[in-house]
């Protein structure tokens, strides 16, 4: 129907007999990179046993998802680009998820790249024993046993020989570092990380550079930099012994306060001199040494001089 006022403000109006339909293209929901049945889901406890997400763990799944949403893409570059060799039946694409606790991710990985048609062979890792033997049930309740298990070790001293993709979801304070320093000192040619929280730099932190101060008189304000700060950092660390760094939203803020990913893949390319420098004026003026740094001390050092 239209309403048409005349020049007398008379109002004229026209039905129009012709059927409508509702576009609704752009309302399309995105496709799952998981199905919600996969019994994956359903034994780790995100599915109910009808195949349908629980509502209290809604969160968790789009967390899932939203990880092989970067993972996907981020492999497939770095296969292409030949930074990762092409994954063989003889040589499968070693992943392995450090800190890995419930396996969500873990087991996640490996259920989608196998979906595809990938060889793949993928390792948790996690210093306690519960978490080795109830994910490992679980690998064998699925039949998946030889291609995925899990070790409980802590990170730093992990005995795993080889590695192509690290992975380490909310690994806490510098468990985070471990994680990176574990991955790069092991030669892995993608590292996909999501710190959680930090304290290192934060208990570092005795007086900022002003005008900062204005930001570091309020406890808040004060955690929060000192978080931004350290994943800065840690993604120019990278940078440095060769890697290429970005820092990326990893889910909504909706589903979780912890957000950011680091993003790092190996080309070996060797660090400007302007990334060195900004990197030493960063720790000059604010007067800390990340753990990181000292954990790569010397991949830092070789880096600088080659």
């Amino acid at each position: 129907m239209t309403i048409r006022i005349t020049k007398k403000q008379d109002a004229l109006v026209h039905f129009d007999k012709s059927a409508l339909q509702q576009n609704l293209e752009h309302d399309r929901a995105k496709a799952r990179l998981l199905d919600p049945s996969d019994p994956f889901l359903r034994s780790v406890g995100i599915s109910d046993s009808a195949g349908n997400i629980k509502p209290s763990r809604q969160d968790k799944y789009k967390q899932v998802e939203e990880f092989l949403r970067l993972l996907a893409p981020t492999l497939t570059s770095a296969i292409e680009t030949g930074h990762i060799k092409a994954p063989t039946k003889e040589k499968p694409l070693s992943i392995v998820d450090l800190g890995c606790g419930h396996a969500y991710l873990t087991f996640a990985a490996h259920q989608y790249l196998m979906s595809q048609g990938m060889f793949v062979k993928v390792v948790g890792v996690d210093v306690r024993q519960e978490s080795r033997t109830r994910n490992a049930a679980i690998a064998k309740e699925l039949g998946i046993s030889s291609t995925i298990e899990f070790r409980a070790e802590e990170i730093k001293s992990s005995a795993i020989d080889y590695v192509d993709v690290a992975i380490a979801l909310h690994a806490c304070d510098t468990a985070t570092d471990d994680a990176i320093a574990w991955a790069a000192q092991n030669g892995a040619k993608v590292l996909l990380v999501a710190p959680c929280c930090h304290h290192d730099l934060q208990s570092q932190i005795k007086q900022s550079p002003e005008p900062w101060g204005l930001l570091t008189k309020h406890g808040l304000m004060k955690e929060r930099l000192a978080d931004l700060l350290t994943d800065a950092l840690r993604a120019q660390i990278l940078k440095i012994i060769g890697y290429r760094t970005d820092v990326i939203e990893f889910v909504g803020g909706e589903h979780t306060p912890r957000n950011i990913m680091i993003r790092a893949v190996k080309t070996g390319t060797k660090p400007d001199q302007i990334d060195i420098d900004t990197y030493h004026q960063m720790l000059a003026q604010w007067k800390v040494k990340p753990i990181l740094a000292e954990l790569l001390e010397d991949e830092i050092t070789t880096s600088k001089q080659s």
